[in-house]
């Protein structure tokens, strides 16, 4: 069994992957900060290797580390944006300073759509993640000297995710409230005029990102993935934007993975299980979000 660890700045999300076993199981197990102590309680089995990936600092990173080591005598193989070229090519003027989980979502990404029809086609995907950070990151196929094409990520968005956005109103200044409030067309108070613009924004960085895939690969239509707890105050604003942006029921819905960065482990914990298309058994295919989160 191989546990796999994704640190996150706000809390850490387990899983294990098993021999045979192309995917990691789902839902993860999620942890706070404080919890990490506690991991090998939580589990009952005994790890033979440990994959990780670490956003979090050096506190969490030690934390973990000496919880594995305690409870397993096992080190933690904590990987960075060197791993993985040979399944995607990382665009990246400085590829070392893209951020690891960046580069594991994407990594997971790929896993799930590499049978899909769309994709083998050439049509672009996105992955969006609403994390502390929202992040929005095109995954394309770019032509090499020899003639053929490789999975490529080809450039993405970084900014304050839609809880940060809240809470630097609230704090830097002087009379706006922590928004809790639901998005509106037409906002007539405060705090769902704040709730409205957060959702807009973040909405609106998906938005220009699916336009521009569209028009750099002329007759696809990019496939959209989400991430992240912060995805259902976004919801519902993103869906009315593509409505509008794509009239005569074109737009495309969404496709909600629930934690990229461990797929993206997976892939480098597995490379052999990526000779082809996992089973769809496994895979489960396309959870499509046209409703509440899925």
């Amino acid at each position: 069994m191989i546990l796999l660890i994704d640190a996150g700045n706000t809390r850490v999300k387990i899983a294990w992957l098993a021999a045979g076993i192309s995917r990691p199981c789902t839902p993860p197990l999620t942890l706070d900060h404080a919890e990490l102590p506690g991991l090998a309680a939580r589990l009952d089995f005994i790890p033979a290797r440990i994959l990780g990936s670490n956003v979090a600092g050096h506190a969490v990173r030690d934390t973990l580390e000496r919880a594995c080591h305690d409870a397993w005598g096992l080190p933690v193989r904590w990987h960075d944006t060197r791993d993985g070229h040979d399944l995607l090519l990382n665009g990246y003027r400085q590829p070392a300073q893209l951020g690891i989980d960046r580069w594991l979502g994407l990594l997971g990404l790929l896993r799930h759509v590499r049978g899909e029809p769309a994709w083998q086609a050439g049509a672009p995907c996105i992955l969006a993640s609403f994390g502390t950070a929202t992040t929005v990151d095109t995954l394309a196929w770019q032509a090499q000297p020899d003639g053929t094409h490789r999975a490529a990520f080809i450039g993405g968005l970084i900014l304050p995710g839609a809880a940060l956005m809240a809470r630097s109103l609230s704090q830097g200044t002087a009379g706006l409230p922590l928004a809790r409030g639901e998005p509106a067309d037409f906002p007539a108070d405060t705090d769902t005029a704040i709730a409205s613009g957060i959702a807009a924004a973040q909405a609106g960085a998906l938005l220009r990102q699916w336009r521009l895939a569209a028009d750099a690969y002329p007759g696809t239509s990019p496939l959209l993935f989400v991430s992240g707890g912060d995805w259902p105050r976004v919801q519902g604003e993103l869906q009315s934007a593509l409505s509008r942006a794509c009239p005569g029921g074109a737009a495309p819905l969404p496709h909600w993975l629930d934690s990229p960065v461990l797929d993206g482990l997976a892939s480098l914990a597995a490379p052999e299980l990526q000779a082809g298309p996992a089973p769809r058994a496994q895979d489960g295919g396309l959870n499509r979000i046209d409703g509440n989160r899925g």
